[in-house]
């Protein structure tokens, strides 16, 4: 096969293996080994069953594989996850300023009241990373403010209406890159407080995010959590 064709990736003895497979692998958030074992093939299953790409077949045929690059969620979740392994955050702590995250928003033509704001607020920086990747539901809020880009219940709200390219996901189905709806207090009032994106899809009560403003820091962080704590989750373009 010419080295420089596209191939299509399935489980095979012995397996497969080459930098195209640890491209597919980064994205997917497996460990990037560059060799198409079960995770790798599991993973893929998981990942056209989420996005409803038809058959979710455990390879990844040229056409898939272009599908799946062009997945703004899966760039979008593997830039906030650089930015957690890199500790962005407040600079001086306390400030409400985020360096990088004010320099990315005004290269990307956000609007300037929320440019020069800063903040590493949970959406904010979450449809920052989309917008990165050309997501068209972060567009709506961060360059022509269509709903409310850093209100949580807002988020919730839209999806609920299925506006702006936001749907809600079962639990079953939320994959890499969804995001996150969490609500610390159903009592208190508000029908969400805080969101992230997920790393990987829940399993075993537990959900595995990375979040803008985390733990009080200011900084985007990993974290793990119970999945009883979540309200929703949300899917964007």
């Amino acid at each position: 096969m010419d080295p420089q064709q596209p191939r299509t990736l399935r489980l095979a003895a012995p397996h497969m293996h080459g930098p195209d497979v640890a491209e597919v692998q980064r994205l997917l958030g497996v460990a990037d080994d560059g060799e198409f074992g079960p995770v790798t093939a599991g993973a893929v299953a998981d990942w056209k069953r989420a996005r409803g790409v038809v058959p979710a077949s455990r390879e990844l045929d040229p056409l898939e594989r272009r599908m799946l690059l062009g997945d703004v969620l899966l760039p979008a979740v593997r830039l906030m996850e650089h930015w957690a392994i890199a500790r962005v955050g407040e600079e001086p702590v306390g400030s409400n300023r985020v360096p990088e995250l004010v320099a990315l928003a005004e290269r990307l033509d956000v609007l300037p009241e929320f440019a020069r704001m800063g903040y590493p607020w949970c959406v904010f920086c979450a449809f920052l990373a989309a917008l990165a990747a050309d997501g068209r539901t972060a567009a709506f809020g961060l360059r022509r403010n269509a709903f409310n880009p850093l209100y949580a219940p807002e988020l919730l709200a839209e999806a609920r209406a299925r506006k702006y390219g936001l749907s809600l996901v079962e639990g079953e189905d939320a994959f890499r890159g969804d995001l996150v709806l969490f609500d610390w207090n159903p009592a208190a009032g508000d029908p969400a407080d805080h969101v992230a994106r997920l790393v990987q899809a829940p399993a075993e009560g537990r959900v595995r995010t990375v979040d803008g403003n985390s733990g009080g820091a200011g900084v985007v962080a990993l974290r793990e959590r119970p999945l009883r704590e979540v309200r929703a989750f949300v899917r964007d373009s």
